[in-house]
């Protein structure tokens, strides 16, 4: 059955943000006053709009688009310090090539992929007074123009799934239900696949 299905695991790695289950109107002033009964919940700000919640990290495949892994953490955690898990999440082969957003940009990254001897496809980021060369911007928009297979995961998983809001407060259970979901995701593409 399986050979009936081309699968290509060549990943895409993004992260997008979740409310928490319970509703919070406005930040604390300090970190000390708790506001919410989820004590894992965090605060992050994304571009000029504060999130109170968790971050899904998901690893897509960029051939058909199944969730090869992924996680929850509390929102602030950063994209760089989980790029090592959704490697080990994603069990790919040596050689595949790895794709991901500016979020995961970082030598450390990078220096991992060679390790584990994957491609390198993590998009590049500018820093302050340094811009980015032509090939950099030649790359990054290679890598973008495939990468809309994590968004159209993503946008699934929230508008069909409801899976922008957490229905359970903590970690633990925000973890167990962005697993069943991925489960979920994928079996129902699966279905699609085999009866097309």
């Amino acid at each position: 059955m399986t050979d009936d299905l081309p699968i290509r695991l060549s990943p895409c790695l993004s992260s997008y943000c979740c409310k928490g289950g319970q509703e919070v109107t406005h930040k604390p002033p300090s970190p000390v006053i708790s506001y919410s009964d989820d004590p894992d919940a965090t605060w992050v700000k994304k571009g000029k709009k504060p999130y109170y919640g968790y971050k899904a990290h998901i690893a897509v495949d960029t051939g058909n688009g199944f969730i090869l892994g992924g996680h929850v953490t509390p929102a602030h955690v950063a994209d760089t310090t989980e790029f090592d898990r959704l490697l080990t999440e994603a069990n790919l082969s040596p050689d595949a090539p790895v794709l991901a957003d500016k979020g995961y940009s970082s030598m450390k990254n990078r220096t991992t992929l060679k390790e584990r001897s994957y491609i390198d496809g993590i998009m590049h980021k500018a820093a302050r007074g340094k811009p980015l060369t032509f090939v950099q911007r030649l790359m990054n928009r290679l890598i973008s123009s495939v990468r809309y297979r994590v968004e159209q995961g993503i946008g699934t998983l929230k508008r069909g799934y409801g899976f922008s809001r957490m229905r359970y407060t903590g970690l633990t259970k925000g973890n167990m239900e962005f697993i069943l979901t991925a489960i979920t995701f994928n079996l129902k593409k699966a279905a699609l696949m085999v009866r097309t």
